[in-house]
């Protein structure tokens, strides 16, 4: 018995993983569909949780460390009681996944506050919808107001009144719209007053820091900073900024200036020391800096001493009467700017940058921290224990760690599934690969199927290179050559057997006709600048040729030997604004990295059915069309009618339906618009249909994809999830389920298997299993009473689980719905038992019971009856020819884990779950071959065919 709860540990371990998972089809006899023909699917999490994620704060309780919340960047909120073991995420089916701060309230931990919108500053952070307050530990939320703040830095809550909570307001990263500085409620949420007396309020300088002095709740600080993103440029810094103070809760501040820099200040952290809180130290950007930035000049002669005042660390410990100026340690301030104070001892001071530094005097000295074993890089959030000096949290781009040693050792949580996927690709491998790139954490490869009970582990992931990772794609007849870039255009071939990675960039020296194209010199200083890369550069394989690969600069670019050579195919395809490109980028610190690269091309598609029909859209909103491989080229976005011009294009797909056929979306997120746009064309870019009326309203639209087989099943991505349309996008409605609230950047259909596959930017991949159904459906099937699909082959996989004794730790991406964990012989191991999924449409006046009749190769048949109700069910049959009798021993699921992505098959008519026939009994095992099937529900019926096949790694 102790063996056997063992093993339920497990599987109950990897559910908590995320238990946001719902099960979706219908056990045998337990049919759960509705009118609703998408009712029956269900998204299925498959992480991978190892692949790390930005943390944007950490709370947890002063007097129990192991209760803590998370704030993910893109990925929702985060509880756990057990210090992290586990993790719950609380924050799934509300108005926003972008979180910029978390709070509880320390004298009543059920009360917890969530602050919408990423308070950070790069180029792919999102918005929130304001601020929301739980009264039950995260069970459920409300939202508080406070909607138009867009992104929120801090949530400060009063030690003893929960009435009383202070939020700062950053606001707007895209525009000088909605609403930002510091905000007060004292009736716990239900009004809330802008606090403007002393404090600036122009529009522009919203409040990027807040502290509370620990002993004396009247007395706070705050860091005001102006700051402003377009798509060509950033720009942080402005005269209003600084730190205020208030003596009285807020009814009136001070700016605080005396050993400050005066003149335009950029953003500023704040901490006060909990033992001592006249003792307060800030890190400020400001405009003198000796070196701190991306392009930054050379230290002048002014940075050989302290004297004059500038960007880096201040103490005061007079309460922020006067200031000392430390440190000109200062690095990328807008994606950073956080300083902590070790509540135990005022000397041990942490600045979290790229690095990890902290100070063993206070601030005047800095060392960072080893990596990447340690800490790693790009740091975020942190959380001291007030009660042990030497433990802390630490959040990151990488995701979440603590320490209990000071930083001598670290654990990480490889159980947080909350990876920010820029986009994703898959091989034709069976059971296929799936890869992807990611923020800051380069680009990776997993499996959709692992043949594990235990589901996709972290470790059937695994790591291409580093960088921000961006596209991939494989060749669909070599699944050893996969191309990937990071940023900037840093294309590359690789190997996964081996990880060999390959530069193959774009460059002068290899394109073959640069000169004549770019009218450049290839062996000149200034011919670099000929080609302008956006931070996601697009690159397609051809479905005519796969040794065709086309990527995207300013130009359209070819190659046919993996980027030894190139040619480019198209004039410079974007508006080539010199206001706009190459002009220089942070404000106060610069910071070149390529992230505000413009005019340049974003999407890039060629026609299925037509070779050299290619379509592509820029960041400055051109659409382009060429039927003859590049040698001609026509602007057909200026037909595009009833929008803004120069909005980014987002997405441009090519019909597989038709070569005259494609739709473009627009996202103007970055304009401050943020309304859907999207439209089709049916004859080659002359006229434009506006698709955008039935889509959710301001969710821009990231991604559209058209389903292969069936041109009216449409898939569209948004920065809050998931739309589908089944009339060719005249209609809209939201496909989450089991999809959380998140920004969904990229989507693919696997060309064999027909599962969708979602890139999303805060939860990691998801996977639908099996759309086969949906693109057979037509609007004329809905007066049918009875129909069975054409079933996809089902496989009868090999169990090669590997699992021994395993934590409650264990993390594992979902299985798909024809795999289920069950135990047969009690205390044996438990078993992957194929449940093959039928998939069939009952009428809008289907009732009582519908009968489903396998007959095997062999002439076998089993009748099953299966509740009728109206709609698609998807019907996971046990897989055996005969009934088992309910009791006949030792039908114990496998725990039901994350693993699990379906419910235990049942027996016929509806008895318990029942797959083993006592102690020793075998899994049921299908013969290859073709089963027939009749659906029967009063006088009608309908046939079809089940084909059954071994795994194909038996023939290996």
């Amino acid at each position: 018995m102790r063996d056997q709860r063992l093993r339920q540990r497990i599987f109950l371990a990897a559910l908590a993983c995320l238990l946001a998972v719902t099960a979706w089809l219908a056990p045998g006899g337990r049919a759960q569909s509705n009118g609703d023909i998408l009712a029956g699917y269900q998204w299925r999490s498959i992480g991978p949780a190892s692949a790390g994620g930005r943390v944007t704060d950490i709370r947890a309780l002063d007097t129990d460390f192991r209760y803590a919340i998370v704030a993910a960047a893109s990925g929702g909120v985060w509880k756990t009681v057990n210090a992290g073991t586990t993790w719950t995420p609380i924050f799934d089916r509300y108005g926003a996944s972008s979180i910029g701060a978390v709070a509880i309230f320390q004298a009543n931990p059920r009360i917890l506050w969530v602050g919408t919108g990423e308070a950070n500053n790069r180029n792919s952070v999102a918005w929130g919808d304001g601020i929301y307050k739980s009264t039950d530990g995260g069970q459920t939320f409300q939202n508080a107001g406070l909607k138009n703040t867009f992104q929120i830095a801090r949530v400060v809550t009063h030690p003893t009144d929960p009435d009383v909570v202070y939020v700062a307001a950053i606001g707007n990263l895209w525009g000088f719209t909605g609403d930002r500085g510091v905000f007060k409620t004292a009736d716990g949420g239900r009004t809330w007053q802008k606090l403007t007396a002393g404090l600036p309020n122009d529009g522009k300088t919203g409040a990027t820091d807040l502290v509370m002095d620990p002993g004396n709740p009247e007395v706070l600080y705050a860091a005001f900073y102006q700051r402003l993103r377009r798509p060509w440029r950033f720009d942080s810094g402005g005269p209003n900024g600084g730190i205020f103070k208030t003596t009285d809760g807020g009814t009136s501040w001070k700016k605080l200036t005396n050993g400050l820099p005066a003149g335009d200040t950029g953003r500023i952290g704040l901490d006060v020391y909990r033992k001592n809180p006249k003792i307060v130290m800030a890190i400020v950007e400001h405009g003198f800096q000796c070196g701190g930035g991306r392009g930054a000049p050379a230290p002048g002669p002014d940075c050989a001493t302290m004297t004059k005042l500038g960007t880096g660390i201040y103490r005061s410990e007079d309460g922020g009467e006067t200031w000392q100026y430390l440190n000109r340690y200062n690095n990328r301030p807008f994606y950073y700017s956080q300083i902590r104070i070790n509540p135990s001892d005022d000397q041990l001071v942490y600045v979290l940058a790229t690095s990890f530094m902290w100070s063993r005097d206070g601030g005047k000295t800095l060392t960072a921290a080893q990596a990447p074993f340690g800490p790693n890089y790009d740091h975020h959030a942190m959380w001291i224990d007030p009660a042990n000096k030497d433990r802390f949290y630490l959040g990151k781009d990488k995701g979440l760690t603590l320490t209990h040693d000071h930083g001598a050792s670290f654990i990480f949580f490889d159980n947080l599934p909350i990876a920010q996927f820029y986009k994703v690709a898959t091989d034709m491998r069976d059971p296929y690969a799936i890869y992807g790139g990611l923020q800051d954490n380069g680009s990776i490869g997993t499996i959709g199927f692992t043949r594990d009970i235990l589901g996709i582990r972290n470790d059937a992931s695994w790591k291409m290179h580093w960088d921000d990772g961006q596209y991939v794609a494989v060749d669909p007849t070599d699944w050893r050559t996969v191309y990937s870039e990071g940023t900037q255009g840093t294309f590359r071939v690789v190997d996964p057997i081996g990880h060999t990675d390959t530069s193959r960039r774009p460059a002068p020296r290899n394109i073959v006709n640069f000169q004549e194209a770019t009218g450049k010199d290839p062996a000149s200083s200034e011919a670099a600048q000929a080609l302008r890369f956006n931070w996601t550069s697009p690159f397609i394989i051809s479905p005519h040729d796969p040794k065709v690969v086309y990527y995207g600069t300013n130009y359209l670019l070819k190659t046919s030997d993996k980027g030894l050579t190139w040619r480019i195919v198209s004039p410079d395809l974007s508006k080539s604004d010199p206001d706009k490109n190459a002009i220089g980028t942070g404000g106060l610190t610069p910071d070149a990295t390529g992230a505000e690269s413009f005019g340049t091309l974003y999407s890039v598609s060629e026609s299925p059915i037509a070779k050299g029909v290619i379509w592509a859209g820029t960041d400055d909103g051109n659409v382009w069309l060429t039927r003859d491989g590049g040698g001609a080229w026509a602007e057909v976005g200026r037909n595009i009618p009833a929008m803004p011009k120069g909005l980014w294009v987002s997405r441009v797909v090519a019909s597989a339906a038709d070569a005259n056929t494609a739709y473009v979306s627009f996202d103007g997120h970055r304009s401050d618009n943020r309304a859907a746009w999207l439209f089709r064309t049916t004859d080659g870019g002359k006229t434009w249909t506006n698709l955008s009326a039935g889509l959710a309203p301001d969710q821009p639209v990231y991604v559209i994809e058209e389903d292969a087989r069936n041109p009216d099943l449409l898939f569209a991505g948004t920065e809050f999830g998931l739309q589908v349309s089944l009339d060719r996008g005249r209609t809209w409605r939201p496909m989450m389920n089991g999809l959380p609230t998140v920004a969904v950047y990229d989507i693919v259909i696997h060309p064999r298997d027909r599962d969708v596959i979602l890139a999303t930017h805060g939860r990691g991949i998801y996977v639908l299993d099996d759309i086969s159904a949906l693109e057979e459906w037509r609007p004329a099937m809905s007066s049918k009473p009875v129909h069975l699909f054409t079933e996809r082959q089902t496989t009868m996989w090999v169990d090669m689980s590997r699992s021994g004794q395993l934590g409650d730790n264990t993390c594992a991406g979902q299985n798909p719905p024809y795999i289920q964990p069950v135990n047969f012989q009690q205390r044996d191991r438990t078993h992957l038992v194929n449940t093959p999924v039928i998939t069939f449409y009952l009428g809008p006046n289907a009732s009582g019971n519908a009968t489903l009749e396998i007959t095997s190769p062999d002439g076998r048949t089993r009748p099953l009856t299966i509740p009728a109700k109206p709609g698609i069910t998807r019907y996971a049959w046990d897989g055996r020819m005969e009934a088992q009798a309910a009791g006949g021993g030792g039908g114990r699921r496998g725990g039901g884990g994350r693993g699990a992505a379906a419910p235990v098959p049942s027996g016929e008519e509806g008895g318990a779950p029942v797959f083993g026939g006592g102690r020793g009994a075998p899994p049921p095992h299908l013969a290859p071959g073709s089963y027939s099937l009749k659906l029967t529900l009063g006088s009608d019926a309908a046939t079809g065919t089940l084909v059954v096949r071994e795994d194909p790694i038996l023939r290996q």
